[in-house]
């Protein structure tokens, strides 16, 4: 009656483990599933559109939405970057054979803090619009073309507050701003090359 008892408890434990450990990991899957980074900055919206075909040039427009807050963003790694072309931000897909165009992306060293030249600030109801000129050369050589357009990345640092209010401390710790994390994409254009 020993065995039996021990091989009963051994069983429990078991079976209480594996319950336990199958709890804890569809857990883990769900707060992974809901986190917040996944989402975008309510309000905060990217529009492509093309301005140029020779040199093929987009006008990124980044427009608040939100009908009350500010946002100041920090434009490393966003379409709004003076480097953007160059960061693998943009998705290109050849409209005629559907391959997508490689758009490795380069690494810039930034100085730290920011400047005052690596802040946006859009107020509520307005927008921020910034040229991109696509004659990279990881662009084909191919002309006339046409290529699907879209571009999405991680917003490194947004605060819901006018760029003044922003302190030099702020502006260190940019990973714990509000918005650290948080996505954005925009809409698919067609971009015509000649």
């Amino acid at each position: 009656m020993n065995g039996r008892t021990a091989l009963i408890a051994v069983s429990a434990v078991t079976l209480l483990g594996a319950i336990f450990y199958f709890n804890g990991s569809s857990s883990s899957i769900f707060n992974m599933t809901s986190d917040n980074t996944a989402e975008g900055v309510p309000g905060l919206e990217f529009k492509l559109s093309q301005i140029s075909r020779n040199p093929p040039s987009l006008l990124i427009t980044l427009k608040n939405n939100n009908p009350s807050a500010p946002f100041t963003l920090l434009k490393w790694n966003t379409p709004l970057d003076p480097q953007a072309a160059n960061l693998g931000l943009f998705k290109l897909v050849d409209e005629e054979t559907g391959k997508e165009i490689p758009t490795d992306g380069l690494k810039v060293n930034r100085l730290m803090p920011p400047s005052e030249e690596d802040l946006v600030t859009v107020a509520p109801g307005t927008e921020e619009a910034h040229e991109v000129v696509m004659n990279k050369p990881w662009l084909p050589e191919k002309k006339p073309a046409t290529y699907k357009v879209s571009v999405s990345g991680k917003f490194f640092g947004v605060w819901d507050k006018y760029g003044g209010d922003l302190k030099t401390s702020d502006l260190e710790a940019y990973a714990d701003s509000p918005f650290h994390g948080r996505q954005f994409s925009s809409n698919e254009v067609s971009m015509r090359v000649e």
